[in-house]
């Protein structure tokens, strides 16, 4: 069985190439639980492998660009990993230091917790890249 640092270096490498069928197949447990904070459209939490896939399309499309700065594990087993997140969308630029906090069960990442070093800047952006419907749209 791999490290769980390997099984999320393994999520990042999947997420890079697209290979979502990896990551439901390998990499992510059934009821997965992805806590994103924020008052956006994106943020909440995710609930099983499909919502999770779902998300990690959308930060696709938007071609956010996340590289890894440090990652470790801790005596608890949880691994730690901070990134940064670039993207550019519609004007609104993302450049953000993030942490996240991996519980690894069995070889799969169970439940992610999302920290955010800038989280007006990434209710900005996202709002930016998805804005409502005008009214009376968004009330049919």
């Amino acid at each position: 069985m791999s490290s769980n640092v390997e099984v999320v270096e393994k999520m990042y490498h999947c997420f890079k190439s697209g290979d979502m069928e990896t990551l439901k197949a390998e990499v992510f447990a059934e009821d997965l639980q992805w806590h994103l904070p924020g008052h956006h459209p994106l943020a909440g939490t995710k609930k099983g492998v499909a919502e999770v896939l779902a998300f990690f399309g959308r930060l696709r499309a938007l071609g956010l660009q996340v590289t890894p700065v440090g990652i470790g594990e801790l005596n608890s087993g949880g691994v730690v990993e901070v990134y940064t997140a670039t993207g550019e969308v519609n004007g609104a630029k993302l450049n953000a230091f993030n942490c996240n906090y991996y519980t690894v069960r069995d070889g799969r990442i169970v439940e992610v917790q999302v920290l955010m070093a800038d989280q007006h800047g990434y209710d900005a952006f996202f709002w930016q890249a998805y804005q409502l419907k005008p009214i009376p749209d968004r009330l049919v």
